[in-house]
């Protein structure tokens, strides 16, 4: 996946890169189990600070009025798949707080199923901070001109947030798409369908954002 050394394909061509994210709720950490003395400083996850300062930036950024634009599917459906999701309602408790302080992991991981970064979830649900903290770390290591193209379960829910609201950088966001999940896309409404489906999207060949399962499996 990384191993190129031109990069720029357009993302209506399929972009340089196909990663995917999704988060397991059932791998958690119990709160009464405490903390064991630091010894590893892991590689893989990255730190709780880093994904709390995105979370800040949400926070800034939609203190603002959005950012008013054409949309690309009507807003009536991306509140559909809003509504239908539980990975798009952020606030839909997935596991008891009070017994787990990390209710669940949040898995980036390229085409080929391979764990590229991973992020310990601490709030009841599925909040956008954590997709987008993988993301944006992801781009940190990348070089200037590669585009990247993201497959989630409410990629659309989350291509909308970052068109209204200015959380990543606009170099960051031009060189950004997203597409649903294979599976769940054809649960969606089919106006973001004919957008966010992997199996109708120009370039995406047999990517299908389930790697994450197969990880978790």
């Amino acid at each position: 996946c990384f191993g190129g050394t031109l990069f720029g394909r357009l993302l209506d061509k399929g972009g340089d890169i196909h990663i995917a994210t999704d988060g397991n709720f059932h791998h958690r950490h119990r709160r009464s189990a405490g903390d064991c003395p630091p010894f590893y400083e892991p590689t893989y996850f990255i730190p709780k600070a880093q994904v709390d300062a995105i979370r800040q930036r949400i926070d800034c950024a939609r203190q603002h009025p959005s950012k008013s634009s054409w949309p690309v599917v009507p807003d009536e459906a991306i509140d559909q798949c809003e509504a239908s999701y539980e990975a798009a309602d952020g606030q839909k408790q997935k596991a008891a707080t009070d017994n787990f302080d990390d209710t669940s992991i949040m898995a980036l991981i390229c085409r080929h199923d391979i764990p590229l970064f991973f992020a310990n979830i601490d709030t009841p649900g599925e909040q956008q901070k954590y997709s987008i903290a993988l993301i944006s770390h992801l781009f940190s290591l990348l070089p200037c001109q590669a585009n990247v193209v993201v497959l989630y379960n409410v990629g659309c829910v989350l291509a909308c947030s970052l068109t209204r609201f200015s959380i990543l950088d606009q170099n960051v966001k031009s060189r950004l798409h997203f597409a649903t999940t294979a599976m769940q896309a054809y649960g969606h409404e089919w106006s973001g369908q004919l957008v966010y489906n992997p199996h109708l999207a120009s370039g995406l060949g047999l990517s299908d954002g389930k790697g994450a399962e197969r990880l978790w499996s």
